[in-house]
């Protein structure tokens, strides 16, 4: 009986490997690529932390600019706001307006000849709010306001207080009621003309007072 002898003549490190590549091979390849990629994200990790930054800087920038804008547009509102108000007020005092120049026309030919007017007295409205603020007015408070004429005069002739009689009676005929409400004597109105002497004694000074049409600020 014969028996076969097999001598390995070759050193460990001299066998070859199962593996179709070696782990000497393998794992510096691998280590390679963890650092090339651990390397790449890094860099695309720096570089949007760099493009962050420059628009945080640009937005910065812009925020610090349009801040100056910003107020300005504020301000421009506030005063457009103002404006609007006292173009608002303003619109209110022209709508409010009354105009007595037909009523004084058909008035002055209505005068009898013995009569003289003296005075014609519309209170003015009062004055619209000031822009100033260290100089306040006050505009109206109320949407209407009365409005009065007053009336003076001196009448002469045989009877002057018949003759201002007669202009009333005149002044509250349709020809005048569209824009006076009422007209009266006040009691007391007629009185001596002193002024002018005892040659004068026979003239009458007179008023008399009329309510108007109101005022409307709408």
């Amino acid at each position: 009986m014969s028996t076969s002898l097999h001598l390995d003549l070759l050193k460990a490190e001299e066998h070859l490997s199962p593996n179709p590549v070696r782990l000497r091979v393998i794992v510096p390849f691998f280590s390679v690529l963890a650092i090339l990629g651990i390397a790449v994200w890094w860099t695309l990790f720096a570089f949007r932390l760099h493009a962050a930054t420059l628009q945080k800087a640009v937005l910065v920038t812009n925020i610090e600019g349009l801040k100056s804008a910003h107020s300005k547009v504020l301000l421009l509102r506030a005063q457009e706001k103002e404006q609007q108000a006292i173009l608002k007020q303003l619109t209110f005092y022209r709508n409010s307006r009354i105009c007595f120049a037909e009523t004084f026309k058909r008035l002055a030919e209505q005068v009898p000849d013995t009569v003289q007017l003296t005075e014609l007295r519309v209170p003015p409205p009062p004055p619209p709010p000031s822009t100033d603020p260290n100089r306040q007015t006050f505009g109206p408070t109320n949407v209407s306001e009365a409005v009065s004429l007053k009336l003076a005069g001196r009448a002469s002739g045989d009877a002057p207080s018949v003759s201002v009689r007669m202009l009333l009676e005149k002044i509250r005929t349709p020809a005048f009621t569209n824009l006076i409400r009422s007209a009266e004597i006040p009691k007391g109105a007629f009185r001596q003309d002193t002024f002018r002497g005892p040659a004068n004694q026979d003239t009458l000074l007179f008023e008399i007072t009329c309510g108007c049409v109101p005022r409307r600020f709408e």
